[in-house]
C-alpha cells in the first residue's frame, strides 16, 4: 500500500525547520541546497515545494505570522486591556530569541533584496496588515495609529536588544504602555471592547 503524504502539511514541517537554518546563516549567504542539506531532504524535494529560496522565505513569514497570531490569540483572549498587554509583553519575553531571530533574519531578506535591485515585495506588507487587523479584533481596537504605535514599540524593543543597549524588561514596559493607552483613552473618551477602567 503506497504511502500517503500531506503534502500541505509536510510543506509547513520544511518551512518551521527551515527558520534556524535560515536565521543561523543569513537569507543572503544560504542555498537551497544548504537548506535541503540541513533538512534532511533532497534538493529536487525542496524545489518541488518551493521553486527558489525567495518563494521558500515568503511562505515561511507567512507561516510565522501565521503561528505568532494563534500564540497571540491563545495569550490575549478574555482579558482586559492591561491583562492583554501584559501577557502579550510576556509571550515576547518567553520567545525573545525567536523574535529576534525573526528581525534578523527579516531584516537579512530586505538588505539582500534591496542588493539586487529587486522590490522586496508584498510579503511584509501582508504580514504587518494581518497582524494589525488581529490586534484590532483581539484588543477592541480600531484605531489604526494606536495599533501601528503599539507594534512599533515592540519592534523598537527588539532593535535595542539587538544594539545590547541592554535586557529589556518586557513586564516593566508592558505597564508603561498600558498606563499610556489608559490615559490616552481616558482624555479622548475612547472606550476599546476590552478596556476596563
Amino acid at each position: 500500500m503506497p504511502k500517503i503524504v500531506d503534502h500541505d502539511r509536510y510543506r509547513k514541517e520544511l518551512l518551521l525547520k527551515s527558520f534556524d537554518l535560515l536565521a543561523e546563516k543569513g537569507y543572503a549567504a544560504i542555498t537551497m541546497r544548504q537548506i535541503a542539506q540541513g533538512l534532511g531532504v533532497s534538493t529536487g524535494t525542496l524545489y518541488h515545494y518551493f521553486p527558489s529560496k525567495e518563494a521558500l522565505f515568503e511562505q515561511l513569514v507567512e507561516e510565522l505570522c501565521e503561528v505568532d497570531i494563534l500564540n497571540f490569540s491563545s495569550r490575549l483572549t478574555g482579558k482586559d486591556l492591561t491583562e492583554q498587554t501584559i501577557a502579550g509583553f510576556a509571550l515576547f519575553e518567553e520567545h525573545r530569541d525567536y523574535f529576534l531571530k525573526q528581525t534578523l533574519l527579516m531584516t537579512d531578506f530586505y538588505q539582500h533584496q534591496r542588493r539586487e535591485g529587486k522590490d522586496v515585495g508584498d510579503v511584509f506588507k501582508r504580514v504587518c496588515d494581518q497582524a494589525e487587523k488581529t490586534m484590532s479584533v483581539i484588543l477592541g481596537i480600531d484605531d489604526p495609529q494606536i495599533l501601528m504605535l503599539m507594534m512599533s514599540l515592540v519592534d523598537g524593543l527588539l532593535m535595542q536588544e539587538l544594539y545590547g543597549h541592554r535586557r529589556v524588561d518586557y513586564q516593566s514596559q508592558a505597564k508603561l504602555l498600558s498606563e499610556m493607552l489608559t490615559l490616552y483613552f481616558e482624555k479622548h473618551q475612547l472606550t476599546p471592547k476590552n478596556y476596563e477602567p
